[in-house]
Protein backbone atom coordinates (compact mmCIF):
# COMPACT_ATOMS: atom_id res chain seq x y z
CA UNK A 1 0.00 0.00 0.00
CA UNK A 2 2.98 2.74 0.69
CA UNK A 3 4.79 1.63 -2.52
CA UNK A 4 1.35 2.60 -4.28
CA UNK A 5 0.46 6.02 -2.45
CA UNK A 6 4.04 6.75 -3.37
CA UNK A 7 3.66 5.28 -7.06
CA UNK A 8 1.06 8.11 -7.55
CA UNK A 9 2.29 11.22 -5.57
CA UNK A 10 5.41 10.93 -7.74
CA UNK A 11 2.82 10.82 -10.60
CA UNK A 12 1.09 13.85 -9.48
CA UNK A 13 4.58 15.28 -9.22
CA UNK A 14 5.87 14.85 -12.62
CA UNK A 15 2.12 17.02 -13.52
CA UNK A 16 3.12 20.02 -11.73
CA UNK A 17 4.83 22.52 -11.33
CA UNK A 18 5.46 25.71 -13.83
CA UNK A 19 5.38 25.44 -17.70
CA UNK A 20 5.83 27.88 -19.89
CA UNK A 21 4.52 27.78 -23.64
CA UNK A 22 5.67 30.60 -26.67
CA UNK A 23 2.98 30.86 -29.09
CA UNK A 24 2.37 32.99 -32.59
CA UNK A 25 -0.15 35.95 -31.17
CA UNK A 26 -3.06 35.11 -33.64
CA UNK A 27 -2.48 31.27 -32.54
CA UNK A 28 -3.02 32.09 -29.06
CA UNK A 29 -5.79 34.73 -29.54
CA UNK A 30 -8.00 32.39 -32.06
CA UNK A 31 -7.22 28.62 -30.73
CA UNK A 32 -4.79 28.16 -27.61
CA UNK A 33 -6.53 30.61 -24.74
CA UNK A 34 -9.98 30.10 -25.48
CA UNK A 35 -9.17 26.77 -24.94
CA UNK A 36 -7.07 26.63 -21.78
CA UNK A 37 -9.79 26.40 -19.13
CA UNK A 38 -10.06 22.49 -20.19
CA UNK A 39 -6.36 21.92 -19.81
CA UNK A 40 -6.28 23.94 -16.44
CA UNK A 41 -9.28 21.26 -15.27
CA UNK A 42 -7.35 18.35 -16.40
CA UNK A 43 -3.86 19.35 -14.90
CA UNK A 44 -4.66 21.77 -12.21
CA UNK A 45 -1.41 21.54 -10.36
CA UNK A 46 0.15 22.71 -13.91
CA UNK A 47 1.34 26.12 -13.46
CA UNK A 48 1.18 27.35 -17.42
CA UNK A 49 2.79 30.56 -18.47
CA UNK A 50 1.80 31.74 -22.33
CA UNK A 51 4.18 34.37 -23.95
CA UNK A 52 3.67 35.42 -27.54
CA UNK A 53 5.79 37.04 -30.08
CA UNK A 54 6.53 36.45 -34.07
CA UNK A 55 10.30 35.46 -33.44
CA UNK A 56 11.58 31.88 -33.84
CA UNK A 57 12.79 31.84 -30.16
CA UNK A 58 15.96 30.24 -28.58
CA UNK A 59 14.33 27.97 -26.11
CA UNK A 60 16.52 27.12 -24.20
CA UNK A 61 18.15 30.91 -23.56
CA UNK A 62 14.64 32.26 -22.89
CA UNK A 63 13.46 29.48 -20.78
CA UNK A 64 10.70 27.84 -22.23
CA UNK A 65 9.16 24.50 -22.52
CA UNK A 66 7.31 24.29 -25.85
CA UNK A 67 6.29 26.71 -28.72
CA UNK A 68 3.98 26.50 -31.14
CA UNK A 69 4.73 28.04 -34.88
CA UNK A 70 3.16 28.16 -37.90
CA UNK A 71 5.75 27.78 -40.53
CA UNK A 72 7.30 25.80 -43.07
CA UNK A 73 9.88 22.69 -41.58
CA UNK A 74 10.83 23.44 -38.56
CA UNK A 75 14.87 23.70 -37.07
CA UNK A 76 16.60 20.12 -37.51
CA UNK A 77 18.12 20.59 -34.05
CA UNK A 78 14.59 20.35 -31.96
CA UNK A 79 11.99 17.77 -31.00
CA UNK A 80 9.08 19.07 -33.13
CA UNK A 81 5.42 17.52 -33.33
CA UNK A 82 2.87 18.03 -36.41
CA UNK A 83 0.00 19.73 -34.84
CA UNK A 84 -2.36 20.48 -38.14
CA UNK A 85 -2.70 21.70 -41.80
CA UNK A 86 -4.28 24.88 -42.83
CA UNK A 87 -5.87 26.78 -45.61
CA UNK A 88 -6.75 30.37 -46.31
CA UNK A 89 -9.77 31.74 -47.67
CA UNK A 90 -10.94 35.59 -47.87
CA UNK A 91 -13.25 36.73 -45.15
CA UNK A 92 -15.27 40.34 -44.19
CA UNK A 93 -18.37 40.91 -42.88
CA UNK A 94 -21.93 40.39 -44.56
CA UNK A 95 -22.44 44.08 -45.06
CA UNK A 96 -18.81 44.95 -46.44
CA UNK A 97 -19.97 42.37 -48.79
CA UNK A 98 -22.72 44.06 -49.82
CA UNK A 99 -21.04 47.65 -49.94
CA UNK A 100 -19.12 46.08 -52.83
CA UNK A 101 -20.99 43.56 -54.43
CA UNK A 102 -18.55 40.61 -53.29
CA UNK A 103 -20.58 37.92 -53.24
CA UNK A 104 -19.84 34.99 -55.57
CA UNK A 105 -17.70 38.20 -57.37
CA UNK A 106 -13.94 37.54 -56.78
CA UNK A 107 -13.35 40.41 -59.42
CA UNK A 108 -14.58 42.91 -57.36
CA UNK A 109 -11.47 42.38 -54.97
CA UNK A 110 -9.93 44.91 -57.54
CA UNK A 111 -12.20 47.36 -55.62
CA UNK A 112 -11.43 46.63 -52.18
CA UNK A 113 -9.11 47.39 -49.34
CA UNK A 114 -6.71 44.43 -49.00
CA UNK A 115 -5.98 43.52 -45.32
CA UNK A 116 -3.02 41.48 -44.57
CA UNK A 117 -0.71 39.50 -42.33
CA UNK A 118 2.48 40.74 -43.05
CA UNK A 119 4.75 38.12 -40.93
CA UNK A 120 1.86 35.62 -41.86
CA UNK A 121 5.44 33.04 -41.48
CA UNK A 122 8.99 33.56 -41.13
CA UNK A 123 9.96 34.16 -44.80
CA UNK A 124 6.33 35.92 -45.92
CA UNK A 125 7.16 39.08 -48.05
CA UNK A 126 4.48 40.66 -46.54
CA UNK A 127 1.84 40.02 -49.60
CA UNK A 128 2.32 36.53 -49.94
CA UNK A 129 -0.90 35.00 -48.56
CA UNK A 130 -3.43 37.15 -50.66
CA UNK A 131 -0.95 37.12 -53.40
CA UNK A 132 -0.22 33.08 -53.33
CA UNK A 133 -4.35 32.44 -53.02
CA UNK A 134 -4.97 35.33 -55.80
CA UNK A 135 -2.42 33.34 -58.31
CA UNK A 136 -4.44 29.84 -57.79
CA UNK A 137 -7.75 31.66 -58.51
CA UNK A 138 -6.53 34.06 -61.33
CA UNK A 139 -8.00 36.98 -59.75
CA UNK A 140 -6.38 40.41 -60.09
CA UNK A 141 -5.93 42.00 -57.01
CA UNK A 142 -6.14 45.57 -56.14
CA UNK A 143 -3.13 47.91 -57.56
CA UNK A 144 -2.84 49.67 -53.79
CA UNK A 145 -0.78 47.43 -51.12
CA UNK A 146 -3.93 47.81 -48.85
CA UNK A 147 -3.15 47.74 -44.95
CA UNK A 148 -0.36 45.44 -43.23
CA UNK A 149 -0.70 44.19 -39.61
CA UNK A 150 1.77 42.11 -38.08
CA UNK A 151 -0.85 39.67 -36.60
CA UNK A 152 -3.63 37.59 -38.43
CA UNK A 153 -5.96 38.10 -36.01
CA UNK A 154 -5.21 42.03 -35.97
CA UNK A 155 -6.42 41.62 -40.21
CA UNK A 156 -9.31 39.60 -38.80
CA UNK A 157 -10.72 42.19 -36.22
CA UNK A 158 -10.29 45.07 -39.26
CA UNK A 159 -12.18 42.82 -41.31
CA UNK A 160 -15.30 42.51 -38.48
CA UNK A 161 -15.41 46.30 -38.16
CA UNK A 162 -15.84 46.68 -41.85
CA UNK A 163 -12.31 47.66 -43.26
CA UNK A 164 -11.56 45.46 -46.09
CA UNK A 165 -11.19 41.90 -46.87
CA UNK A 166 -8.82 39.81 -44.48
CA UNK A 167 -6.97 36.63 -45.88
CA UNK A 168 -8.92 34.05 -42.75
CA UNK A 169 -6.75 31.16 -41.71
CA UNK A 170 -9.61 28.74 -41.62
CA UNK A 171 -8.74 27.18 -38.23
CA UNK A 172 -8.55 30.43 -36.52
CA UNK A 173 -11.84 32.35 -38.37
CA UNK A 174 -13.87 29.37 -38.28
CA UNK A 175 -15.81 30.34 -35.11
CA UNK A 176 -16.57 33.75 -36.60
CA UNK A 177 -17.59 31.96 -39.74
CA UNK A 178 -19.79 29.92 -37.84
CA UNK A 179 -21.70 32.63 -36.05
CA UNK A 180 -22.03 34.63 -39.26
CA UNK A 181 -20.16 37.75 -37.90
CA UNK A 182 -17.62 37.10 -40.94
CA UNK A 183 -18.65 35.21 -44.33
CA UNK A 184 -16.39 33.61 -47.07
CA UNK A 185 -18.31 35.60 -49.68
CA UNK A 186 -16.71 33.58 -52.72
CA UNK A 187 -17.47 30.33 -50.98
CA UNK A 188 -15.08 27.16 -51.16
CA UNK A 189 -12.07 28.95 -52.76
CA UNK A 190 -9.88 28.22 -50.05
CA UNK A 191 -6.25 27.79 -50.79
CA UNK A 192 -4.32 24.66 -48.96
CA UNK A 193 -1.15 26.32 -47.31
CA UNK A 194 2.33 24.47 -47.59
CA UNK A 195 3.14 25.69 -43.81
CA UNK A 196 1.57 23.73 -40.95
CA UNK A 197 1.01 24.49 -37.27
CA UNK A 198 3.92 22.35 -35.37
CA UNK A 199 5.06 21.79 -31.22
CA UNK A 200 9.02 22.27 -30.98
CA UNK A 201 11.04 21.53 -27.61
CA UNK A 202 14.24 20.78 -26.74
CA UNK A 203 15.30 17.79 -27.15
CA UNK A 204 15.64 15.19 -24.39
CA UNK A 205 12.75 17.20 -23.00
CA UNK A 206 10.17 14.37 -22.75
CA UNK A 207 8.87 15.55 -19.27
CA UNK A 208 5.50 14.02 -18.12
CA UNK A 209 3.72 17.75 -18.07
CA UNK A 210 5.37 18.30 -21.75
CA UNK A 211 4.25 15.53 -23.09
CA UNK A 212 0.82 15.96 -21.56
CA UNK A 213 0.34 19.54 -22.73
CA UNK A 214 1.06 18.06 -26.55
CA UNK A 215 -1.47 15.31 -26.00
CA UNK A 216 -3.51 17.87 -25.07
CA UNK A 217 -3.27 20.13 -28.13
CA UNK A 218 -3.40 17.39 -30.29
CA UNK A 219 -6.87 16.97 -28.88
CA UNK A 220 -7.66 20.05 -30.09
CA UNK A 221 -7.06 19.38 -33.61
Amino acid sequence: MVSIRRFWTSKNQELSGSLTVYSRPSIAQCWLVPALGDFSRRYPAISLTVLTGNDNVNLQRAGIDLAIYFDDAPSSQLSHHFLMDEAIVPVCTPYYARQLQLTSNPASLRHCTLLHDRQAWSNDSGTDEWFSWAQQFGIELPQSSGIGFDRSDLAVIAAMNHVGVAMGRKRLVQKRLESGELIAPFGDMTLKCHQHYYVTTLPGRQWPKIDAFIEWLHSLT
